[in-house]
């Protein structure tokens, strides 16, 4: 058997576990005051927020700078509350509290 063909042909291929994509990700969809929130109450303790799309333009994704002790990218499809989950995250961007230089207030 070589190398660069293995079983290919035998190999099942693996399920999708979601469903295709109906509709594609746009932010402009998205309530413009539950994004300015998330901004202010996110950049408030010091943090920041990046918008952007999955590579394949299929997702939304959103990373979260000074929330966590590291950034991290969320990523949400279409069909999710996304203007609930900026709501959440805003609130707990106000739950953790303002920071100082970065540093968590004492």
């Amino acid at each position: 058997m070589s190398l660069t063909s293995g079983n290919r042909e035998t190999k099942k291929q693996p399920s999708r576990s979601y469903s295709p994509r109906r509709e594609p990700a746009d932010w402009t969809s998205v309530e413009a005051e539950a994004i300015r929130h998330a901004i202010s109450a996110v950049g408030s303790i010091g943090g920041a927020l990046r918008f952007g799309y999955s590579r394949d333009g299929g997702a939304y994704a959103v990373g979260v700078y000074g929330l966590e002790s590291q950034p991290y990218t969320d990523y949400l499809r279409p069909g999710d509350d996304v203007q609930e989950y900026l709501e959440q995250l805003a609130e707990a961007a106000t739950l953790a509290g303002p920071r100082t230089h970065g540093k968590p207030k004492p």
